[in-house]
């Protein structure tokens, strides 16, 4: 008797903190790498005007036809989508829907038309092509990253010991269990993680106390990343860090990450 295989259930996970800086976009970035290194199919959507994820595979946004701006405003005017080869592109084993500056003016309109699941109706259909779908969001907590929410089921949020991050982050998971209570009942926050550390200054030691404290019936992953001009070097490169220097200190971190974001699907 032939045994059945189980599907594979897709994950959209959503990187998200309103405070800039703290490492959003290399973490989906190099996640998304790691996943894939791992055997898993993965999809980065850059949904962020800034197109800083863009970049970071090495894509210039103006040569960019179809993006996340234009699919966006696409689906607010009711128009058809293209075929979704024409807006994925293959990075190696990753794949991007990249974005355009235009994303803010599909932000506006998803403002007045209060439409909250423009993202949601994209990513649906593409379920099945991906074990993985990272989405990268803004420094806001806007449209854009309401519509991001609204189609996510884990939200893992980037977070770097800093004086004050510790009110932001009471800011986003308020903003979070709101989403949950009134548009997406599925979401859940995948957990927190530390970025750019450094382990040995009293500052990131008192944080770090504060957080579980403050945040223990949350996940907080075992994985930190360490503060290194890697990251950024790799980014301007349109690497991974992995890519760059496998055996650096954030890109072992990274794929440690990775470990447990499988280990707790």
């Amino acid at each position: 008797m032939k045994q059945e295989v189980e599907k594979t259930v897709c994950k959209i996970i959503v990187m998200a903190n309103q405070k800039g800086g703290v490492a959003k976009t290399s973490s989906t970035r190099n996640l998304a790498y790691s996943l894939a290194e791992m055997g898993q199919r993965v999809l980065a959507v850059d949904f962020d005007p800034q197109t800083n994820l863009t970049i970071s595979f090495g894509i210039a946004p103006a040569t960019v036809k179809e993006s996340t701006a234009s699919l966006m405003m696409k689906m607010l005017m009711d128009e058809a989508l293209p075929d979704k080869d024409s807006y994925i592109l293959n990075i190696g084993r990753v794949d991007l829907i990249p974005s355009k500056k235009a994303l803010t003016v599909a932000e506006v309109n998803m403002l007045i038309e209060r439409q909250d699941d423009c993202l949601d109706k994209l990513l649906s259909p593409l379920r099945c092509d991906y074990d993985y779908i990272l989405v990268d969001t803004g420094p806001s907590l806007g449209s854009l990253t309401i519509n991001a929410f609204t189609a996510a089921d884990g939200i893992m949020i980037p977070f770097d010991a800093e004086l004050f991050a510790l009110v932001g982050l009471k800011e986003l998971t308020d903003t979070i269990s709101k989403i949950k209570q009134n548009l997406n009942p599925k979401v859940e926050i995948t957990g927190i993680f530390f970025t750019k550390c450094s382990k040995r200054t009293t500052l990131y030691r008192e944080i770090s106390e504060q957080v579980h404290a403050a945040f223990g019936h949350l996940h907080i992953f075992e994985s930190r990343i360490p503060a290194t001009v890697k990251v950024g070097s790799a980014n301007s490169k349109g690497l991974s860090v992995m890519e760059l220097d496998a055996k650096n200190e954030a890109a072992i971190a990274y794929m440690n990450l990775a470990k447990e974001v499988l280990a707790n699907a």
